[in-house]
């Protein structure tokens, strides 16, 4: 039986299957599932496709669908079976079984794809189709509130910058893992508020900039002094965030692990699930938080794309050069969406303005004593002037009395 780990990429059916794949990561991926295949079916490549080749010259009547049999027993065991292994440094362990609906798909198509190569097409109707894929993966759309959970529970000095570079940025990961020290150093140097990046998406060489706040700004100079305080000196074209160990830039491989880490610690997800690949809490989800936070607070959605690295077509150079000012304040109203920082109290203003209420305060009481006083001072002159008339009478009266009598 062939076993997963001694797949032989060199072997010529396999090298003409590959050699039809551009990406590296459609590639990458579509290795992965085919280790997985020949570790289900324990047969080589050759005999795969011999297999299939054999039962396509039979009779209609007496073909057997041995390639469409095996396709749907490979998803069946994808779903039911398959070993998963724990990601990152160090042994890999079995953390479960079984994949996602959608990985599972991914796999059967890697599979297809191989035997297309040589002419094999498998029909997938009807009743023989696979499951449509359930939504079981939603990214977490959050706001500033959870973004200070994670950043609580962050390792390092490092991780509290890329949390808050990634949200208050926008940024996809590929492009936060692209950055240089060039990139920040001169906003840093000039105190910029909010600091501008320059940028080029490294998927599709879109140039576009976007901005962070004080908190990623901070952030940044926090990880920076921890560096310096490590012997650590960035220069202009070194990745400005840096593995672990050693001066090489991180990768997305490595933003992932830390947040699910970090998701994990913060008890966004649960540690029985923790075998689970999927974090509602990745690095796209903290992109689509940005997104949707400046989009329902009325940001175009046009300028939601440009900061998010998307091709706005025209409107790119505008945005560019001329509109510049106009984006820089549209995102510093917005901030404090943004921001997970309470606004630090100014003691001085405060006192200022607990003086001037309570001198307004005494404003009002004088002029309510004042008016009181006033009240009082007529309520007693008319008290006397009823004293004067009541005596008037009284000394009237006696005259009566004595003219009666």
């Amino acid at each position: 039986m062939v076993k997963a780990d001694t797949v032989s990429w060199e072997d010529p059916v396999l090298k003409r299957w590959l050699g039809t794949i551009s990406k590296p990561g459609t590639k990458a991926n579509y290795k992965t599932a085919f280790r997985a295949y020949t570790l289900y079916t324990g047969l080589t490549p050759s005999q795969l496709i011999d297999e299939a080749i054999e039962d396509s010259k039979h009779d209609p009547r007496q073909k057997q669908d041995v390639l469409l049999t095996r396709i749907l027993g490979f998803y069946g065991w994808l779903k039911k079976d398959y070993e998963k292994k724990s990601r990152g440094q160090g042994e890999h362990r079995i953390v479960g079984k079984g994949l996602s609906d959608n990985l599972a798909h991914l796999f059967v198509s890697a599979i297809r794809s191989f035997y297309q190569t040589y002419e094999l097409t498998v029909n997938m109707r009807g009743r023989q189709r696979l499951p449509r894929p359930r939504t079981e993966n939603k990214r977490m759309i959050v706001g500033a509130e959870q973004v200070k959970v994670l950043v609580d529970h962050a390792r390092t000095p490092r991780d509290r910058a890329i949390i808050l570079v990634h949200f208050q940025g926008g940024l996809d990961v590929s492009t936060l893992c692209s950055l240089r020290y060039k990139d920040v150093a001169q906003g840093l140097a000039k105190n910029e508020h909010p600091l501008k990046l320059d940028l080029q998406r490294p998927k599709t060489g879109v140039p576009f900039y976007t901005f962070i706040g004080k908190d990623a700004t901070e952030a940044l100079r926090a990880y920076l002094a921890d560096l310096k305080s490590r012997d650590i000196q960035l220069t202009p074209n070194d990745p400005l965030f840096l593995q672990d160990r050693g001066r090489e830039g991180i990768r997305t491989a490595n933003v992932q692990d830390m947040l699910r880490e970090v998701t994990l610690k913060s008890g966004f997800i649960d540690k029985t699930n923790n075998g689970n690949s999927h974090n509602p809490l990745g690095p796209h989800a903290l992109r689509e938080s940005f997104g949707s936070i400046m989009a329902n607070s009325g940001v175009p959605d046009s300028v939601v794309d440009f900061w998010l690295g998307h091709e706005v077509g025209a409107l790119n150079e505008a945005y560019k050069s001329v509109q510049f000012e106009s984006l820089k304040q549209m995102y510093l109203a917005r901030e404090k969406l943004v921001s997970i920082s309470t606004p630090k109290v100014d003691v001085e203003e405060l006192r200022e303005k607990l003086k001037g209420e309570m001198e307004q305060q005494n404003k009002q009481l004088q002029v309510l004593v004042n008016s009181l006083v006033t009240e009082n001072m007529d309520l007693k002159g008319r008290m006397q002037a009823v004293e004067r008339k009541l005596g008037d009478i009284e000394r009237t009266v006696q005259e009566i009395r004595k003219t009666v009598d």
